[in-house]
């Protein structure tokens, strides 16, 4: 990190809170790690970059208690942790940057027990909603009270804020959600480094919020979700490996290219203390994910997406393609592997696998196949050119498709 001398004891300040922000939410200490603190005039009071620069004014910070400059810091992290820069793509930046200010807030006045630092946004009872509706409401009621800026902003109307209509073009000057145009703009000298350092963000991001929800620490998120349409999934991942988990790697295993080679050992053990095994020449290649988006799959998805990400590492998987289909393929495309942990699901219409099934099998490079589903689908009467596992959640009536391997998930 590379501040102005006279500048370098208020970085160090800053840094010290930002350590303070992960004794309340552990989870955000890969974000924390990951923070850049630049000290800036030119930013009028604090906010965050996707690449995870915070630029703080000096004078702010300066004005700000210890406890309140830990609250404005956990603001930003969690920034981060729900990804606002991108969820803001296809809406207006600053309406999003402020729903999601008065979740975040709402959600640390209420986990933190202090009222809201810094003249912050507020709005009691926001963490119950989700950010498209604060937004919707904001638009609907242009005379409302709202302030010129995140932080220590003067009283005045969400009118007078976003412009008419609601449809203001977001600036630096309002704003803590801060993009990567601005971020170029004001140091050009990192543009490539601060283009990096996002991916990498993107992935920490997803881990810090599959952590907050398997520590039983992100109530109040529903937030984040987008909609009766859509659900933005957060996948869990496991703690151990239970037998459901054991089947499912086994099988990825099993399908993964690569000849085994003793240049690579197996981690497997071995009966005898002095054997080894051959290990899988590592070789990326891409898993292939249909989803059933039925409206009754939607409490199993998280958890079986989560766990698939999972094992994507170990099986040397360096790209998912995830086939959604309801009635229809409503969505196919390739992602990094992390990116399961967080996931736009869209659909929630019928039953019916065939297309997505058939869509892969025109495929000729595609070899193996994981349908997630709850059985009460149509699927193909003909055996896919694939191996092809049916992973599918408890409770259901018993499902015997005449091909392909089936592994029931246990109850959560």
């Amino acid at each position: 990190m590379s501040v102005p001398s006279s500048d370098r004891a208020l970085a160090d300040r800053i840094e010290r809170a930002l350590r303070m922000v992960t004794v309340p939410f552990p989870h955000l200490a890969g974000l924390v790690a990951s923070a850049r603190v630049t000290i800036d005039e030119r930013v009028p009071t604090v906010g965050v970059f996707a690449s995870g620069r915070l630029s703080a004014n000096p004078a702010f910070v300066r004005g700000l208690k210890e406890n309140e400059l830990v609250f404005v810091l956990a603001h930003e992290m969690l920034h981060l942790a729900l990804r606002t820069h991108d969820r803001a793509r296809g809406a207006d930046r600053l309406e999003f940057n402020y729903a999601h200010d008065y979740i975040i807030n709402d959600i640390l006045r209420t986990e933190l027990g202090v009222p809201v630092a810094a003249g912050g946004l507020d709005m009691p009872g926001a963490r119950d909603r989700s950010a498209e509706e604060i937004v919707l409401e904001m638009r609907r009621n242009q005379h409302g009270q709202s302030k010129t800026r995140v932080w220590q902003g003067e009283a005045t109307t969400a009118g007078r804020v976003f412009g008419s209509g609601g449809r203001g073009a977001g600036t630096l000057e309002a704003g803590d959600v801060l993009d990567a145009a601005d971020e170029t703009d004001l140091y050009p000298e990192e543009a490539a480094e601060s283009r990096e350092r996002t991916e990498q963000l993107k992935e920490m991001a997803a881990k810090a919020l599959g952590l907050a929800r398997a520590m039983g620490l992100a109530r109040g998120l529903r937030g984040t979700d987008a909609g009766a349409a859509s659900q933005t999934v957060l996948a869990l991942r496991g703690i151990y490996r239970t037998p459901w988990k054991l089947a499912v790697q086994r099988w990825i295993e099993s399908v993964a290219p690569g000849d085994r080679t003793f240049s690579r050992p197996s981690r497997r053990e071995v009966s005898q203390p002095d054997g080894v095994l051959p290990g899988r020449r590592r070789e990326g290649w891409i898993l292939n994910i249909v989803l059933d988006t039925s409206g009754s799959m939607t409490d199993e998805i998280p958890r079986a997406l989560g766990t698939l990400g999972e094992f994507c590492d170990a099986a040397g998987v360096d790209q998912v393609r995830l086939v959604q289909c309801d009635a229809a393929v409503t969505r196919d495309e390739l992602l990094a592997p992390y990116e399961l942990a967080e996931r736009r699901i869209e659909g929630y219409g019928g039953s019916d696998l065939s297309p997505a099934l058939r869509h892969l099998a025109d495929d000729q490079h595609v070899r193996a196949v994981v349908a997630i589903t709850d059985g009460e689908i149509a699927y193909p009467a003909e055996a896919m050119p694939y191996e092809l596992l049916w992973l599918v959640p408890p409770g259901v009536r018993p499902f015997r498709p005449p091909y392909g391997t089936v592994v029931v998930m246990p109850q959560a």
